[in-house]
């Protein structure tokens, strides 16, 4: 048996708003899920699950119309899927009356139940999210040990609020594949059996490095789990130590070079840190640079010592600076300089 795990779809995010490519980042959820469609159809996968969060929100008439529309291309395929913590079933959500088409299962209980396929030889268990938060470890102590069954379990949380489970739960809970979702780094926990998903695409720069979908294949009970990378869009991070003497222009010359010779689908987030005088350098110029996500400036100014030692004298700042001048003037040192006189300061 073959089939795709996602999660974290959030359809209708609106990442990145108020940047230049703010349009283009709202289409990359629905481009990546149509990939996806296409791909089960190419890979003729027989099971494609969603662990939660299709949606970002609450989920419109017409955007349940367009996904069960993508759901009718692949009707050899059984799509099984269960609500998140985003598109919760509240109590006006639209889910608890629409209708899926005939290969679609929507497993919409609040209470975790278990779906039969007998034609591919699988149980799946599942429950969806009936409240924004879930702050029980519900996973804890299920078990599907049926041998006559390929035994999956569709799962959403991993935070505190939001069904507090360990990937240990898992371990001996019988299951022969755990298909996780919402925490949004992809990442197989135990080889071949409990696979966080991650988001299909990135919603903001926190969801750092690569996204896409998981292709498994089972044999027996035994999965072999590959994942493939969807890059509509990609934040990366660029840590910048700065040094004396730059300038706003060259650091934004450096950073636009970086720029160019990075992927086109790639998007930043810069953080700049160092001691020094940076009074001249506070980044802002590199907010306007295109593919730049996020700023943020982690830089110390440089306190002028000498100038300290003379106003202040015996006072504690005084002997505190003569004391720490006296220790090799490493890194290190320059730190803890910095941060003493900083407190003290501040007292």
């Amino acid at each position: 048996m073959k089939f795709i795990h996602i999660a974290d779809v959030h359809l209708g995010a609106k990442p990145d708003k108020g940047k230049a490519w703010e349009k283009e980042r709202e289409r990359h959820s629905w481009q990546a899920f149509v990939d996806v469609i296409d791909k089960a159809e190419e890979e003729e996968a027989q099971l494609l699950l969603i662990a939660g969060d299709l949606f970002h929100g609450q989920p419109l008439l017409w955007e349940l119309e367009a996904v069960n529309g993508q759901f009718s291309r692949i009707p050899k395929t059984q799509v099984v899927l269960i609500a998140g913590n985003r598109d919760y079933l509240g109590p006006h959500s639209l889910y608890h009356t629409f209708t899926w088409g005939e290969n679609v299962s929507f497993l919409k209980e609040e209470n975790i139940c278990m779906l039969e396929l007998a034609q591919l030889g699988v149980r799946i268990y599942g429950q969806s999210y009936w409240h924004k938060e879930i702050r029980r470890n519900i996973y804890q102590g299920v078990q599907g040990k049926d041998e006559g069954f390929f035994n999956i379990l569709l799962a959403h949380g991993g935070d505190e609020a939001h069904i507090p489970f360990r990937m240990q739960d898992f371990k001996d809970a019988g299951f022969d594949y755990a298909a996780l979702g919402h925490i949004h780094k992809p990442m197989e926990h135990i080889r071949g059996r409990v696979v966080m998903a991650g988001a299909l695409q990135p919603i903001d720069c926190g969801d750092m490095g690569e996204h896409g979908y998981f292709l498994v294949e089972a044999k027996g009970h035994d999965c072999r789990v590959q994942f493939h990378p969807l890059r509509y869009c990609e934040y990366r991070p660029l840590n910048l130590k700065l040094t004396d003497g730059i300038t706003e222009r060259k650091l934004a010359e450096y950073v636009e070079e970086r720029i160019r010779q990075a992927p086109a689908y790639q998007i930043f987030k810069i953080t700049l840190t160092g001691f020094g005088g940076f009074g001249a350098v506070d980044g802002r110029s590199l907010e306007g640079l295109g593919r730049v996500a996020q700023v943020v400036n982690r830089c110390q100014a440089e306190y002028d010592l000498e100038k300290l030692k003379m106003q202040h004298g015996q006072r504690l700042i005084g002997k505190y600076i003569r004391a720490m001048e006296t220790m090799p003037q490493d890194e290190v040192a320059k730190r803890a300089l910095h941060y003493g006189v900083e407190a003290l300061m501040a007292e």
